[in-house]
């Protein structure tokens, strides 16, 4: 899927073959071999949205509208290629040298904590609060002052990040979104959201934060991102016509090569290398598995619409309209329904409206933001729970009034950039 997906993102593949489908077959017998290993609740979600979505796509077929094949089988291949290069910067981004070094505690080390988990977390994603919350816990064991701080902060990297899974989906779903446009719209909502984290815990828990074990974060570990950002920017400035989910799984891959054949040498490199392969690599199962049965749902759905099937419940989209669908998203995430899900039921509805694309992506990015932290069926808190053993629907309780407070500052947001940045 990724070799596929790479060659025909730079043209490199002979016209008139059709890459896609094999890079489709590819992620689905990815998904097929490795659905044994998902956890419980993520089979019966999974076969719950291929149901819904293969008995639309009947229904829709049975009302004479059309099924796009092509949709269908590869989809997700992009979003997937770009979340599975990223996953082997893991091997690169957090310095050896961090790794025997004496933590940190308090204020300061709080606020070193948490810049260097957002920091981490925009390159590497969930391995980063993993990395430094397995140290911490080795140490002290994670109790809910430190578990709802990392799992706010790490969503909130959802907003902004290139290099995060959901902007991976939400620029697969609403492709004429600009990238440049997002962050900055992204970034601020982003910040507010650590800056309320780090003024709630002084003002609630300053007991917690004199007394918290931090994680060491030095420059080292900030070359790799910037090295990644550069590598990203120079790509797309000599590669235009190249798709951002191509340019960034490249520079992924490009990067994490050259930096472990620095490290390791050539052996050295191809031995971590394949044992990423062979143990790293398919744990980004769960994704796959969501992502791709998410795609037959939004195929059903789109084709009933696009056919005048159903009729659409939305008649504009505006910042108005952006504020309720933030609303309606962060309530279906209260309930343990994945963004992923909501985004590919309402983006074939919403798309038909002409509306701003890069106004419909930022609040999709600002909901995955959100919904995810207060999900308790998120991927984010069934990791917390099933490595530290604090329950997801306790994470997400928890979670819900940062949640409710940040909900009321990205409906507002979303009225002013909608003003200041027009598409």
């Amino acid at each position: 899927m990724i070799v596929i997906t790479v060659m025909s993102g730079l043209g490199l593949l002979q016209p008139g073959f059709n890459p896609l489908w094999i890079a489709g077959i590819g992620a689905w017998s990815a998904a097929l071999l490795l659905f044994a290993d998902t956890t419980r609740v993520l089979k019966v979600q999974v076969t719950l949205i291929l149901l819904i979505g293969i008995g639309l796509m009947i229904f829709a077929t049975h009302s004479d509208a059309q099924i796009d094949p092509d949709f269908v089988i590869s989809s997700s291949t992009g979003l997937m290629t770009m979340i599975a290069s990223v996953g082997f910067l893991r091997l690169v981004v957090i310095p050896d040298t961090l790794q025997d070094e004496t933590l940190p505690v308090g204020r300061k080390a709080f606020l070193q904590t948490i810049v260097g988990l957002n920091i981490s977390s925009s390159v590497i994603n969930i391995s980063a609060p993993i990395l430094i919350s397995d140290r911490i816990h080795r140490k002290r064991p994670l109790q809910r002052f430190t578990a709802q701080t990392f799992t706010r902060v790490f969503c909130g990297v959802s907003s902004w990040s290139p290099f995060f899974g959901a902007m991976a989906v939400v620029l697969t779903y609403v492709s004429d979104a600009s990238l440049l446009w997002i962050i900055v719209a992204g970034f601020p909502f982003m910040l507010i959201g650590i800056i309320g984290v780090y003024v709630e815990a002084r003002l609630r828990y300053a007991d917690e934060v004199e007394n918290f074990i931090g994680y060491p974060t030095h420059l080292a570990a900030l070359k790799v991102p910037a090295i990644l950002i550069v590598t990203v920017i120079a790509m797309s400035w000599s590669l235009p016509d190249t798709s951002i989910l191509v340019l960034i799984a490249i520079s992924a891959l490009l990067v994490t090569s050259l930096l472990l054949l620095v490290r390791n040498g050539i052996s050295g490199s191809a031995r971590e290398l394949r044992s990423y392969v062979f143990e790293g690599l398919p744990r980004i199962v769960n994704e796959l598995c969501l992502f791709l049965s998410a795609g037959v749902l939004a195929a059903g759905i789109s084709a009933l619409i696009l056919h005048g099937v159903f009729a659409n419940p939305f008649d504009q989209f505006d910042s108005i309209s952006a504020a309720e669908v933030l609303a309606i998203m962060l309530f279906c995430a209260f309930c343990g329904i994945h963004p992923i899900i909501m985004i590919s039921s309402f983006t074939p509805m919403i798309l038909t409206l002409d509306p701003d694309p890069n106004l419909l992506a930022a609040t999709f990015l600002f909901a995955w933001h959100l919904g995810t932290c207060s999900n308790p069926l998120s991927g984010t808190s069934l990791v917390f729970q099933g490595r530290y053993g604090i329950p997801g629907w306790k994470i997400a309780f928890w979670n819900w009034p940062y949640a409710i407070a940040m909900l009321f500052v990205g409906a507002l947001w979303l009225q002013l950039v909608a003003r200041i940045f027009p598409g």
